[in-house]
């Protein structure tokens, strides 16, 4: 049911309809009253992996149709409406991406720099880096953890009820703050499934990785277990197992794109980029003292929490913005609400 309204010469593909309107349809008018009947075509969809319509069934359509002036009023009317909320709901998300950038820039000088401006700093002689404090290590990140791999099974396996687990799918949702307990991503599998599976076993302090991802920026995406609730890492993961339990400040580092450029670099792929678990024992970390990794994990919990409250603010009043859209291009097409 997803529609958009062609504004210049293209080509399509076999999982496209093209929809011509004859000389006494509005295009416009026609775009609008599509763009508002997603969950009526949802239903005439079939299909078993995905939903399709035919072109058979969509030619058996039945649309109100008023006057062809009606129409042009109808059009004309809505794009002043629409494009006023547009700019709106343009204007929140400007600012969504703002606050954004300025999360990842205090999660960066507090994991790289520290919370102290007048820190005496050292060349770390790596690029990613950079100067860092001058009683900060470096450690090479197959020394500070060891890495093992998750379970396997499918997704068919996945059940209502049994052992927790969490795989790649939830690792890369846009729900999973990196560094808290992703209580939501949980998935439950067979208890079978997990036998002699200790490995997998994710307890508190340690991390699971996705070893996939579609895009550059989700090389590096993982859950922190900051809680006692053990979890089993599913399919597409690697984990790994850190010597402390409160590893807070490490999973602001991870978050960070100054440490993520060192598996971006080395990762490859076509549809999908590889993380390995050869690359992640070539990836260094940056430890400052437990005192200090305690401070600054501290610091960012706080200055973090306030701006995501600030962009989830945001992002109701998008949804709103949305449900006020629909809901106005509904009542106009269907003639509830009167155009002049």
């Amino acid at each position: 049911g997803s529609v958009v309204i062609n504004r210049n010469e293209v080509c399509t593909n076999q999982g496209c309809l093209s929809c011509i309107p004859k000389d006494d349809i509005s295009s416009l008018f026609f775009y609008y009253i599509m763009s508002v009947s997603q969950k009526y075509f949802d239903m005439l969809g079939t299909g078993t992996t995905f939903n399709e319509i035919s072109a058979n069934v969509f030619k058996n359509v039945h649309l109100p149709v008023p006057p062809l002036s009606e129409q042009q009023s109808i059009a004309f009317y809505l794009d002043v409406k629409t494009e006023k909320i547009d700019k709106m709901i343009a204007k929140a998300e400007k600012k969504i991406e703002y606050l954004d950038e300025l999360k990842q820039s205090l999660i960066t000088r507090a994991v790289i720099r520290g919370l102290n401006p007048n820190a005496p700093l050292k060349d770390s002689g790596m690029k990613w880096i950079g100067e860092i404090p001058e009683h900060w290590k470096i450690m090479p990140f197959k020394y500070y953890g060891k890495l093992c791999k998750g379970l396997t099974f499918s997704k068919a396996d996945l059940t209502a009820t049994g052992v927790p687990v969490i795989s790649y799918g939830q690792i890369h949702s846009k729900e999973n703050k990196s560094v808290r307990f992703f209580e939501e991503g949980i998935r439950f599998i067979p208890k079978e499934l997990a036998k002699n599976g200790d490995s997998a076993l994710v307890k508190q302090g340690d991390f699971i990785f996705a070893d996939t991802s579609e895009d550059l920026e989700g090389c590096g995406n993982c859950v922190y277990n900051d809680t006692t609730n053990p979890i089993y890492a599913g399919y597409h993961t690697i984990i790994y197992k850190t010597r402390e339990r409160d590893c807070k400040y490490l999973a602001y580092l991870f978050r960070s794109n100054v440490w993520r450029s060192q598996i971006r670099c080395r990762v490859s792929g076509i549809k999908v980029y590889s993380i390995t678990q050869g690359i992640m024992s070539q990836v260094n970390i940056l430890l400052p003292p437990m005192s200090e990794q305690k401070e600054i994990s501290t610091y960012l919990d706080t200055k973090c929490s306030k701006i995501d409250h600030i962009i989830a603010t945001q992002k109701k009043k998008i949804a709103y913005l949305q449900e006020l859209k629909q809901s106005l291009i509904t009542n106009v097409v269907t003639g509830k609400i009167k155009v002049s």
